[in-house]
């Protein structure tokens, strides 16, 4: 097969965005994919286990999507589930939006308890751009986030305080147990949706508490839907307790159709609203076509206690989830308040957008039967903390939170067109991109020497396919990859790539 690396090109299936190196600022624009390119090009370190890089055992892969994507083979060796951070030591963050600070009041001495799963009945989450005609539910929302952020500013259940809960998780604030030079990082891993629906599940009890209301749902940004692909109207009355200025204005107004596709170093989408939409109802229809039979596709790979070196590879899932981020965040300075982790949850549509991210992984689980992703126990016995709404701290596995109706709520149904015949194939436009003439720099082996890559010099290797023609149960048992690793940059803003797989042609 034929590799194509290239700085310049746009809209591809699968494009890499990379941060300076050691860089350990969030910020949601970054990778979409973690890609991996060696000094051997697609070598990986199964090789030296007498494995072919390219041809990976499912019951021994750890692998994400995007078409290049991390890959860990090798049995475990110690049980390492991650656990609770020890509160006393919470870390200046990487957030230079809050000055490095988003660390909570610590209170000596707190109980830590095991969670009481609520008993009230199923509580039924509602599509943003249905219930914005319900103005009894509205009152309800506005009041309940006016009491949020009119709460003292030290109170575990305060507005700002429940959002800086996002920024200690995801910006280094907190290191895990025992190994105090490894930080907890809640992205880039099977880790990212079970800690995020909590997050989103804790956050939604207290509102309800604030207006005694058992009942009270968030409401889910149906972005997978035509009409819900636009910014939700009910955050958008500069009056409303839900509002937030630190938004992108070309994005968020006049009734733009989100481009989950969208990258902050690309340029505005010049294609139709039509044609947005149909590429966007492809791409999740590809998300899940290509990952239901393996979990780490669509949820990211495992991350286990102790270890320093993570290789940041998440789901599918969550690069849609990124590309809505950066779309709504502001496109300059820190993207404020959605396009950098230690703010996102600042703007209230950060917990209606991810409550949508968390209905997919319900439909995910249930077009799957609702088999368990991982029978790992450092995946099921990954235990976090959260003030609940009885303000108590309490402790919850991730186990536990696999059903949302053991959290008592459930999403309302409502059309699935991605799930329906759709027209993927190539339009015009993009068959013409996909057609014009590059001056390629032909490499066979990378060697030692490292390559640039930049919009003038697009790379492109003939990789070797481990096997061909393999019968059905060897496509059932393996899986192809294509390893591309440790790609730098040399600068701290933001770099993307887009890389083409195709049969040779010519004289490559």
């Amino acid at each position: 097969m034929s590799l194509l690396l290239n700085s310049s090109f746009t809209g591809a299936s699968s494009a890499c965005l990379l941060q300076r190196e050691r860089s350990r600022r969030r910020r949601l624009h970054v990778p979409g994919v973690t890609c991996r390119q060696g000094s051997n090009g697609d070598r990986s370190d199964a090789a030296r286990q007498q494995q072919s890089p390219l041809l990976l055992d499912r019951r021994d892969m750890l692998l994400g999507l995007g078409g290049l994507y991390g890959v860990t083979a090798g049995p475990k060796v110690l049980a390492a589930p991650i656990m609770p951070p020890d509160l006393s030591k919470c870390y200046p963050a990487t957030a230079p939006a809050l000055d490095n600070k988003c660390c909570p009041p610590y209170v000596p001495g707190e109980t830590i308890s095991e969670y009481s799963f609520p008993a009230t009945p199923l509580r039924v989450r509602r599509p943003a751009h249905i219930v914005k005609d319900d103005q009894e539910y509205m009152d309800k929302y506005k009041e309940a986030v006016r009491r949020m952020k009119n709460l003292p500013a030290d109170h575990p259940w305060n507005y700002y305080q429940q959002a800086n809960i996002h920024c200690q998780y995801c910006n280094y604030a907190y290191h895990q147990q025992n190994a105090d030079d490894v930080p907890i990082q809640v992205h880039f891993s099977w880790i990212f949706l079970p800690w995020h629906r909590y997050y989103l599940h804790f956050y939604e009890r207290i509102l309800g508490k604030l207006i005694d209301d058992d009942t009270f749902t968030i409401p889910f940004w149906n972005w997978d839907t035509k009409d819900g692909m636009t910014f939700p109207a009910i955050f958008q009355d500069a009056a409303s307790p839900l509002y937030d200025p630190k938004r992108d204005q070309r994005h968020v107004k006049d009734g733009k159709i989100l481009d989950l596709k969208y990258a902050i170093t690309e340029n505005e989408s010049t294609a139709s609203d039509s044609e947005i939409i149909r590429e966007n109802l492809c791409f999740i229809q590809k998300t899940f076509k290509h990952s239901l039979s393996l979990a780490e596709l669509f949820m990211g790979d495992p991350v286990r206690a102790g270890e320093k070196e993570i290789q940041e590879a998440n789901g599918q899932l969550e690069v849609i989830h990124n590309a809505v981020h950066s779309w709504v965040g502001e496109p300059s300075g820190n993207y404020e308040d959605m396009g950098d982790f230690s703010t996102a949850a600042r703007d209230s549509v950060f917990f209606c957008h991810h409550c949508n991210v968390d209905r997919m992984w319900d439909i995910y689980r249930n077009l799957r039967g609702n088999r368990v992703e991982f029978e790992d126990n450092d995946w099921l016995d990954s235990t976090f903390l959260f003030h609940d709404e009885n303000e108590q701290l309490v402790k919850v596995k991730m186990r536990d939170c696999l059903n949302p109706t053991k959290l008592r709520y459930t999403f309302e149904q409502v059309p699935l067109p991605w799930l329906g015949k759709i027209n993927c194939q190539k339009t015009a436009e993009t068959k013409s991109k996909a057609t014009t003439e590059l001056s390629l720099n032909r490499v066979n082996e990378f060697g030692t020497t490292a390559q640039a890559l930049d919009a003038s010099n697009p790379l492109r290797v003939i990789v070797a396919r481990p096997k061909k023609n393999r019968k059905k149960k060897e496509k059932q048992e393996k899986v192809e990859v294509i390893q591309i690793k440790d790609i730098k940059v040399t600068t701290n803003e933001t770099a993307r790539f887009d890389v083409y797989v195709a049969v040779p042609y010519g004289d490559l």
